[in-house]
C-alpha cells in the first residue's frame, strides 16, 4: 500500500480518496462528459483495454457482463460499465482507444470495469460526500450512493458520481448468492438467549437488505440508516427516550464504512468516545479489504471487523457481539 494511502486511512484524517474515471456519452448531437468515482482502496490496478481476441466470452449472461480475462493467471469477470448505466456509447476512436479496466477487489472479489478514461485520483472529506438527491436516484435506477460537487475550481458546476459497484456485482452473480444463503441458514441456528435490537448503517439498499434479511432470526427490533450521521443522530434521539439507558434500546450497531455525510469509522470513533455508548459493540462489515481498514477499526475501537458478505466472518462477528 502506498503512503499516500496509508495516510488517508490514518485516525482522525476522516478523509478518502477516489479514482476520477470518465465515461462518455452520445447525447445524439454532441457527446457528454460524465464524471464517476471509486474509491482507491478498492482498486487493485488499472490496465489498458485488452485486444477483444483476449476475451473469453460468456454465453447466456447479461451482456452488460462482457466476458473474462486471464490477468496473470487469474481469470476475472469484466464488466461494461456504460451498459450497466444504460450510456449510449459514441463510436469515436480517439475514446475506443483510450478505454480502461478498473481491476478492483472487494468482498474478496476481483471484478474488472471498463472505463473510457482514469483521469486522476482526488481526495476528499467523507462529509463532502452527499447521497443523491430522488431526482439523480430515480434517473440512474438507483444505481448512485453518492455525489461530491464542485470537485473542479474551473469549472464549479462539475459533479463526481459514486457507483454502487457492490449492486452491479450482486445483480449480475458476480458475488453474494451463495454466500448470503450460506449467512441466512446458519443465522437461523444461532441459540440466543434473548433477541436483539440491532442499529445498521449503510449506504447500499442491496447490503441493508442482505444484513437485515441475514440478522432476522435473532433480531427483535431493526433500526436502518443510510449513513454514519443518521446513525449518530438516531442514537442520540434514542438515548434521549430510553432515559439514558441506551442498552435497553441498542444491543449491536453494524456499520459499513463507505458512507455519505459521515463514514464508519467516524461513526465508530465518536461512539467509542461518548460515555452514553461506549459499551454498545460496534462491528465493522464492508467490502474494503483487511490490512490497513482492520488496523484502523481497531483503533477507533470497533468491537469486530468483516468482510461483506463472508459468511463464516458475519456470523462470527454478530454473533460473537449480541450478548
Amino acid at each position: 500500500m502506498n503512503d499516500e494511502l496509508k495516510e488517508v486511512l490514518r485516525v482522525g484524517e476522516n478523509r478518502v480518496e477516489f479514482v476520477d474515471f470518465r465515461m462518455f456519452e452520445d447525447r445524439s448531437g454532441y457527446i457528454k462528459e460524465n464524471i464517476y468515482g471509486i474509491n482507491v482502496a478498492k482498486i487493485k490496478e488499472i490496465i489498458k483495454y485488452p485486444d477483444p481476441k483476449e476475451i473469453i466470452s460468456i454465453h447466456g449472461k447479461s451482456d452488460v457482463l462482457e466476458g473474462m480475462i486471464n490477468l496473470r493467471g487469474e481469470v476475472i469477470p469484466i464488466v461494461n460499465l456504460a451498459k450497466w448505466l444504460n450510456i449510449k456509447e459514441p463510436q469515436d476512436p480517439s475514446i475506443t482507444k483510450n478505454k480502461k479496466i478498473i481491476v478492483a477487489n472487494f468482498n474478496n472479489v476481483t471484478v474488472g470495469f471498463i472505463v473510457h478514461e482514469a483521469k486522476r485520483i482526488r481526495r476528499f472529506a467523507w462529509s463532502d460526500i452527499k447521497p443523491p438527491n430522488d431526482v439523480l436516484s430515480s434517473q440512474y435506477e438507483n444505481k448512485i450512493i453518492g455525489t461530491i460537487n464542485n470537485i473542479d475550481d474551473d469549472d464549479k458546476e462539475k459533479v463526481l458520481l459514486i457507483v454502487d459497484f457492490e449492486k452491479i456485482c450482486e445483480e449480475l452473480g458476480i458475488f453474494g448468492t451463495e454466500n448470503v444463503q450460506r449467512i441466512e441458514k446458519d443465522m437461523s441456528n444461532v441459540k440466543i438467549s434473548r433477541k436483539a435490537n440491532v442499529l445498521i448503517a449503510d449506504d447500499s439498499s442491496i447490503a441493508r437488505k442482505i444484513i437485515k434479511e441475514a440478522i432476522k432470526p435473532i433480531t427483535e427490533k431493526l433500526y436502518e440508516t443510510k449513513d454514519g450521521q443518521e446513525a449518530w443522530e438516531l442514537l442520540n434521539t434514542l438515548y434521549e427516550s430510553s432515559n439514558g439507558n441506551i442498552k435497553s434500546m441498542v444491543d449491536l450497531v453494524i456499520t459499513d464504512v463507505e458512507m455519505p455525510n459521515m463514514d464508519g469509522f467516524t461513526l465508530t470513533k465518536k461512539i467509542k468516545e461518548d460515555p452514553r455508548f461506549e459499551s454498545l459493540p460496534v462491528v465493522v462489515n464492508t467490502s474494503l479489504s483487511w490490512g490497513a481498514n482492520l488496523a484502523k477499526a481497531k483503533s477507533v475501537g470497533a468491537d469486530d471487523f468483516c468482510t461483506k458478505f463472508i459468511a463464516e466472518e458475519f456470523v462470527r462477528a454478530v454473533t460473537n457481539n449480541v450478548k
